[in-house]
């Protein structure tokens, strides 16, 4: 299979059960269910781009989310799983190794837009904001198709945006967000990381359709969030959040932290600052997205001499210096009787050999 040499990279960042060989009895029918449209605007059948990141066709050469489903690449990959094979699968991410993934609902991840206002070091080197530009008017007509697509689906539908920027910070997002009026059975969650709520929230027609706010935090103080969530303001995090509290949606937030080098000592702190405002909390691995680099150089450039390896910051690597103290402390918070390893990801608590 002919890949653009960024999905390369995407398919070498993540053990794929082409190479693996498994054999895995579970099954799997997210890609007749599922679709993800990234930051080059192709579409794949996964909830998560890196996960299956073979592109099946660009949102403008689909008139409806069926055709897109109905693509003969779509077609292919879909046996594929339907065998059982999972050739292209990051199957050690994606939990097809331990249960079986059977979806009942349609989902749409957008990750059109990289835009956000915040540059953290695990996600880019240099702040992203497209406002003008050929670039800029793709993303829209991309959105605007969305936009089409959901207007004519006629089954229920959950959509997420956005996985790779803030959506409420992405003027490519506006279309969706501020003019979209949802259908009766499509819902949203909206990934944030929940600078700009409290200015935005009343302004979105699909308001009443956000069941999940997924707030990216990684800290639980200010010093370690102005270092890893750059050009962020804990105070304004603070606001927002009991901003959230005070309309009665503490229900529907999600807290994330990604265990790094940075954080991982405040892993209880994080925990009480969610149960303080009644937030559910996702605790999981860093991942590798291209940033930092992956291993350590003898000739690092400035970036890397300033910020460091992916190693540098994987604690969740047994072969980090601080990798035995993080599994203590992880195994200290899921051994109390309130807390438990639900908190966790499972492939956290695999790394962690826990």
């Amino acid at each position: 299979m002919q890949l653009p040499e960024s999905y390369r990279f995407k398919l070498a960042s993540m053990p794929r059960n082409g190479q693996l060989g498994l054999s895995i009895p579970h099954a799997c029918n997210i890609p007749k269910h599922a679709i993800t449209v990234d930051y080059n605007l192709n579409c794949l059948l996964c909830t998560c781009d890196g996960w299956l990141p073979v592109p099946v066709g660009q949102v403008l050469d689909f008139a409806t989310l069926d055709q897109v489903w109905n693509s003969e690449l779509a077609q292919q990959l879909q046996q594929d799983i339907d065998s059982k094979k999972y050739t292209w699968c990051a199957v050690d991410h994606c939990g097809i190794r331990y249960h079986d993934n059977m979806v009942n609902r349609y989902t749409l991840q957008i990750n059109i837009d990289e835009s956000c206002n915040l540059a953290c070091p695990s996600c880019r080197r240099d702040p992203i904001m497209h406002t003008t530009g050929p670039e800029f008017q793709r993303k829209q007509q991309a959105v605007a198709r969305i936009v089409e697509w959901l207007a004519e689906f006629p089954h229920p539908i959950h959509v997420t945006t956005s996985g790779n920027g803030d959506p409420l910070a992405s003027l490519v997002m506006r279309t969706l967000l501020k003019q979209y009026r949802p259908r009766e059975g499509q819902t949203f969650t909206l990934f944030t990381n929940g600078l700009l709520i409290k200015k935005q929230l009343d302004q979105l027609p699909i308001l009443n359709s956000i069941t999940d706010f997924s707030i990216s935090v990684d800290a639980a103080c200010a010093d370690t969030y102005a270092k890893i969530r750059r050009g962020g303001d804990w105070a304004v995090l603070i606001e927002n959040f009991e901003y959230l509290k005070s309309q009665g949606l503490s229900r529907r937030v999600v807290l994330k932290f990604c265990i790094q080098q940075s954080n991982f000592r405040e892993l209880g702190q994080f925990i009480d600052l969610c149960r303080h405002y009644g937030f559910a909390m996702n605790l999981h691995q860093l991942d590798d997205w291209g940033t930092w680099s992956n291993e350590p150089e003898s000739h690092p450039d400035a970036w890397t001499i300033a910020n460091g390896s992916f190693q540098d910051h994987n604690v969740l690597n047994s072969n980090h210096p601080n990798y035995a103290e993080c599994q203590s402390l992880v195994r200290d918070i899921i051994t109390k009787p309130a807390y438990g390893p639900g908190l966790f990801s499972p492939r956290t608590l695999q790394l962690l050999q826990l």
